[in-house]
């Protein structure tokens, strides 16, 4: 345990060195800027409440991301009916993409099919239960493995075994029947 300043100092540290890419994960779990901006600030607020219980043992990063995930299934089973889309594409502030980085040496043609799969599969994201997108975005788009998403989740690693063997069975179906009508 450390003393508040000391804590203070290492959360501010964290919110600096984290920030953008847990904006990065809120974004891919969310779907919308609004809410990825409202997930990553109660993440931080949450955080800041409970500085005075982080131990430096712990690693930061998962601190926040188990923070991050949790507030955001506790978000979403709030408002399970609830579901917002946005009509809008999110840009950073030098006009591009606020996620996606292209290769300059790609083809017009070859960026114009990424982009096209990139919003597939993040509609196709869009389609799973919270609980489902959770274990993709950890475990295939953040690199997790199965019991440090457990870990972070709260869940035990059979759950998130079978949650993301779903999701990607779902995914799967999405994205083929989704290519089929693209031809």
């Amino acid at each position: 345990m450390t003393n508040n300043k000391e804590s203070t100092a290492v959360i501010d540290r964290l919110i600096e060195d984290h920030s953008e890419k847990a904006y990065v994960t809120a974004f891919r779990l969310t779907g919308n800027q609004a809410d990825a901006c409202d997930l990553v600030q109660e993440t931080f607020l949450r955080i800041m409440k409970k500085a005075e219980l982080y131990d430096a043992a712990f690693d930061l990063g998962g601190w926040l991301h188990r923070v991050l995930f949790r507030v955001y299934l506790n978000s979403r089973r709030a408002n399970e009916r609830r579901r917002e889309v946005s009509l809008e594409p999110a840009y950073g502030d030098d006009g591009s993409a606020a996620e996606y980085k292209t290769d300059p040496n790609e083809s017009p043609e070859k960026i114009m099919e990424n982009n096209e799969l990139r919003d597939r599969i993040s509609e196709a994201l869009g389609t799973l239960s919270p609980d489902m997108r959770a274990c993709v975005v950890l475990v295939d788009i953040e690199g997790y493995n199965y019991e440090q998403a457990a870990e972070a989740l709260g869940w035990p690693v059979g759950s998130v075994s079978g949650r993301l063997f779903r999701a990607r069975h779902i995914l799967r179906d999405i994205l083929k029947q989704a290519e089929g009508e693209h031809i």
